[in-house]
C-alpha cells in the first residue's frame, strides 16, 4: 500500500507542483492537514518555511493555535512568519461572509512573503465538499472539478489524500495538532456539508472518496481538454490588444463559456457567471456592456473590443439597406424598428405622442439606409432653423465611447433622423402629411 509521503511525491510530479530547489511557503494553521503538509514536504527534502495567520476569531483558542505553530516550527528547525488580521472588521467593511473574508485576507498575507510556491493543505475531502457546495449553488464543469492542484504559484500537494490518511500519517509520527472548535459546529455552510451531507453519501457508498476521486479525474481531464480547445480558438480570434474577431469567438457555442472565461482572464477581469453570460450576449447581438468599473465590452457584429470609458468606440462602418416597411434591424445590440401608418391626422403636440420619432413618408427621396456616423455628417434638425454637424451635436451630450453606435437614417438627400436628437426639417410632419413612418429604437 502506498504511503502518504509517496502519494504526495507522485502528486507533485504528476501536476508539476514543485521544482527542485524552489522555496515553498506552507500555510500553517496548526490543524491536522497543514501540520501533515509541513512534515511531509520536509520529509521529501523540500526547502520549506511556514506562515501562520491569526484571524482573531476565537479568542484564547486563536492564541493557542499561534503558539502551537511557533513551537512546532522551532522544534523542526523551520522558519515561521506570523500575521494578525481583523477578519470581522474586514468583512463588515466589504460586505463579505466570515469564510470569504478570512480566505481573502489569508491569501493576501501569504502573497506578501517572498517564496517560489505557496503550499496549502487542501485534500480530497475539501474537494468533495466544494463540489457539493458548488452543485447546490449552481455551477458548470469547472465548479464540479472543485479545487485545482495548482493555480498560479499556489500548489496543493495533499489534493489526492483523504483526511483519514492525513490523520493516520500524523499518528504514525506521534505528531499532535490543534482542532478549530468552529469545525465542530454547523454554523458555516462547509461544516453543514461535512457533518450532515457527507455521512449520508458514505452510507450509500463506503468507498465514496475513491469513487469521487476517479470521477473528479475524468471531469478534470474533460475540463482541461475544453480549456485547451478554447485557448486555441481565443488565440485565433486575437486581432490586436483588447480586440478580437467576434465571428471566431462565437463560432462554437459549446466552447463559448470557456472562450469568454479565457478572454476575461487574459484582460485581467475576474470571471463570473454574469460577466460570461453578458459578454456572450454582446457577441451574439452586438452592442455594449459595462463589464466592470470603467471597462466596456463593445461589439459591432464583426469585432469585439474591451475599452475604457474614456476611449472612443471605434466601430466598423455599419450600413444596411431597409428593403421594406415594416422593418426591424439589429444595430449594435439595439433594435431599430420602422412602421408605416396611413391616413395620418395631424394635430398639435403630435411629436410628444410619438416622442418626436415620426417623419412624413412622402417627403423621403429614394431608399432608406440605416448606418452609423461618418466624417462630415450633418443634419438640419426640425425647429432649429440651421444645419449642425453631428460632431458638434455629439459633443453636447453623447459620451465619447458611444458616438460610433448612434443610429442614423438616411435617404438619397442625406440624413433625416439621428437617434436621441430627432428628425430633419425637410421630413417633419405637418398639416399636409397623409402618411408617416414611426421610428422606434429599443
Amino acid at each position: 500500500m502506498m504511503t502518504l509521503t509517496s502519494k504526495v511525491k507522485e502528486t507533485i510530479s504528476r501536476y508539476e507542483l514543485i521544482s527542485e530547489g524552489e522555496r515553498v511557503l506552507v500555510g500553517l494553521s496548526g490543524g491536522a492537514d497543514s501540520v501533515c503538509l509541513l512534515l511531509c514536504l520536509k520529509e521529501l527534502g523540500i526547502n520549506v518555511s511556514a506562515f501562520h495567520v491569526n484571524h482573531n476569531l476565537r479568542g484564547e483558542e486563536s492564541i493557542r493555535d499561534k503558539d502551537f505553530c511557533i513551537a512546532l516550527c522551532e522544534r523542526l528547525g523551520i522558519k515561521i512568519y506570523t500575521a494578525d488580521i481583523d477578519v470581522k472588521g474586514y468583512c463588515e467593511k466589504n460586505h463579505l461572509s466570515i469564510e470569504e473574508g478570512a480566505r481573502e485576507l489569508r491569501y493576501k498575507e501569504l502573497m506578501s512573503i517572498k517564496a517560489d510556491k505557496i503550499a496549502t493543505a487542501h485534500n480530497i475531502n475539501d474537494c468533495l465538499e466544494t463540489t457539493i457546495f458548488n452543485l447546490a449553488r449552481g455551477t458548470g464543469l469547472k465548479g464540479l472539478c472543485s479545487i485545482p492542484p495548482k493555480r498560479d504559484n499556489i500548489v496543493r500537494p495533499l489534493i489526492e489524500c483523504t483526511r483519514e490518511e492525513i490523520e493516520g500519517f500524523l499518528a504514525s509520527k506521534g505528531q499532535d495538532f490543534v482542532t478549530d472548535s468552529t469545525n465542530l459546529e454547523d454554523e458555516y455552510t462547509r461544516n453543514k456539508i461535512r457533518h450532515n451531507v457527507i455521512p449520508v453519501l458514505m452510507g450509500i457508498n463506503s468507498s465514496l472518496y475513491a469513487s469521487y476521486s476517479e470521477t473528479r479525474e475524468h471531469l478534470t481531464n474533460d475540463e482541461m481538454y475544453l480549456e485547451q480547445q478554447a485557448n486555441e480558438l481565443l488565440s485565433g480570434a486575437y486581432v490586436s490588444e483588447k480586440t478580437y474577431d467576434a465571428g471566431v469567438l462565437g463560432s462554437n457555442k459549446h466552447l463559448m463559456p470557456h472562450v469568454i472565461s479565457g478572454l476575461l482572464k487574459e484582460n485581467g477581469i475576474e470571471v463570473s457567471a454574469l460577466r460570461t453570460k453578458m459578454t456572450t450576449e454582446t457577441i451574439q447581438n452586438g452592442g455594449k456592456y459595462n463589464i466592470c468599473g470603467g471597462i466596456y465590452v463593445v461589439c459591432d457584429g464583426k469585432t469585439l473590443r474591451l475599452l475604457s470609458e474614456n476611449e472612443s468606440v471605434k466601430c466598423e462602418d455599419f450600413a444596411e439597406q431597409i428593403t421594406g416597411i415594416p422593418s426591424e434591424s439589429l444595430f449594435f445590440g439595439k433594435r431599430v424598428t420602422l412602421i408605416k401608418q396611413e391616413d395620418f391626422e395631424f394635430k398639435k403636440g403630435i411629436h410628444k405622442e410619438y416622442k418626436g420619432n415620426i417623419i412624413d413618408a412622402d417627403k423621403l427621396s429614394g431608399g432608406i439606409i440605416l448606418r452609423n456616423r461618418r466624417n462630415g455628417d450633418k443634419i438640419a434638425l426640425a425647429g432649429r432653423g440651421f444645419t449642425s454637424k453631428l460632431k458638434v451635436l455629439f459633443n453636447e451630450k453623447i459620451p465619447l465611447e458611444e458616438r460610433g453606435i448612434i443610429a442614423l437614417l438616411c435617404d438619397d438627400k442625406g440624413i433625416f433622423f439621428v437617434e436621441g436628437f430627432g428628425v430633419d426639417e425637410r421630413v417633419k410632419v405637418d398639416e399636409s402629411t397623409k402618411s408617416i413612418i414611426i421610428i422606434a429604437i429599443s
